[in-house]
């Protein structure tokens, strides 16, 4: 075939699998806590090497030391999870990780959104292999999704 060739492709996709999925939410959150925390934990760790040191003259709070991680926040109505890091201090903010709703956040710190940019390319194969592993354990065993 020749560059700009058309052909057609037919691409079957089971949907019972996937409607078994939307209809027990709260398999495949629990499945994505594991790859989720993993990627929230290292944008934190990866800030904390970006985030200014020392406080300033008038707050004498490093805000290095405010660090935190939290989560899993799951809402099986809405088929969302989220975990969050990022600095308790009006100075810096949070980050979040997952799937998550609701009205826009503010935009995070530099230092958070420069520890964000390799991790979110990882986090689609475990977060993949999550989900797969959660409808594996939704199908009878002899059926491989």
């Amino acid at each position: 075939m020749g560059r700009g060739a058309r052909f057609k492709v037919k691409v079957e996709v089971d949907k019972r699998l996937l409607l078994l999925l939307r209809d027990n939410p709260e398999v495949a959150l629990k499945a994505m806590d594991t790859p989720l925390h993993a990627a929230t934990r290292r944008i934190l760790d990866i800030s904390l090497f970006l985030v200014p040191r020392g406080g300033a003259p008038d707050d004498p709070v490093d805000l290095a030391d405010t660090a935190f991680l939290s989560g899993p926040l799951h809402n099986p109505e809405k088929k969302s999870t989220t975990w969050t890091c990022g600095y308790a201090h009006p100075a810096a903010g949070a980050i979040h990780q997952g799937f998550h709703w609701g009205a826009a956040l503010l935009a995070p710190p530099d230092f958070l959104r420069r520890a964000t940019k390799g991790v979110r390319a990882e986090l689609k194969k475990p977060v993949g292999k999550a989900l797969m592993g959660a409808i594996a354990s939704l199908t009878p065993k002899g059926h491989r999704p």
